[in-house]
């Protein structure tokens, strides 16, 4: 048996950037997961992960993306990375998409991970009509990792905009597990961070790691960090241990 620690985190772009990455560069320094998976990054987030994780490998691939949107860094001592690549989903957000790597852990298992980032309730094409892009979205992503994973173990996670339909979609058409789900926890929420987001009125644990296969989660729990007065981002993070 192998334990596995993931983290996922919305980055918030560079939004209040110069105040909160002292306290990105101690959190990932003080948890120190074996695989980080971030939404929103950007080419100056990622030169300061780069920095703060000496031990983790970035995943780089050929789309733009992978600089500009999600980022999945593995530490180098534990995965070889076999493959990479970017799910295309039809969105608002041209760049974003599901992003993926397949790994080979130290006892010769392989495991897909997956990160993704979903169009925001508030996108000014929903506002106006009212029709939802996370439905297609998820189910798309569903259709396309089942594809991927065949019968490997797979981890998906991320900022899902929606507490409900992306997560039940993955399950039905996927057969992934919520981690809060299968240990018999409320999913918590992760957005927003009130001492930074505007949006109060929203209450969501809309951050999600969602696992399929022989990956038994031993613990999961949203981080509420800070540093010298400092937090993250407008998101909390999300954690999971795992058994492969």
């Amino acid at each position: 048996m192998e334990r596995i620690s993931i983290i996922s985190l919305n980055l918030w772009n560079t939004e209040h950037w110069d105040a909160r990455k002292e306290c990105v560069t101690a959190f990932v320094q003080t948890y120190c997961s074996d695989i980080f998976c971030f939404q929103e990054v950007r080419e100056t987030t990622l030169a300061v992960l780069d920095k703060a994780l000496p031990e983790h490998q970035r995943i780089v691939g050929t789309e733009p993306g992978w600089i500009c949107e999600n980022s999945i860094y593995v530490k180098k001592d534990k995965f070889t990375i076999l493959d990479r690549g970017r799910i295309e989903l039809t969105m608002p957000e041209p760049y974003r998409g599901v992003f993926w790597t397949r790994l080979r852990t130290l006892e010769g298992k392989e495991l897909l991970v997956a990160t993704m980032h979903l169009t925001h309730q508030l996108n000014a094409d929903e506002l106006k009509t009212g029709i939802p892009y996370r439905h297609a979205e998820a189910n798309t992503a569903a259709r396309e990792l089942n594809l991927l994973i065949q019968e490997k173990e797979a981890i998906v996670c991320g900022d899902f905009n929606d507490p409900v339909h992306p997560s039940r979609i993955l399950h039905e058409i996927a057969s992934f597990e919520d981690v809060f789900e299968h240990l018999g926890l409320c999913a918590p929420v992760t957005f927003p961070c009130p001492f930074l987001s505007e949006e109060r009125y929203l209450v969501e644990a809309i951050d999600k790691i969602m696992v399929r296969g022989n990956l038994t989660p031993l613990m999961a729990m949203s981080p509420q960090y800070f540093h010298k007065g400092g937090v993250l981002s407008d998101h909390w993070p999300v954690m999971a241990m795992l058994e492969i």
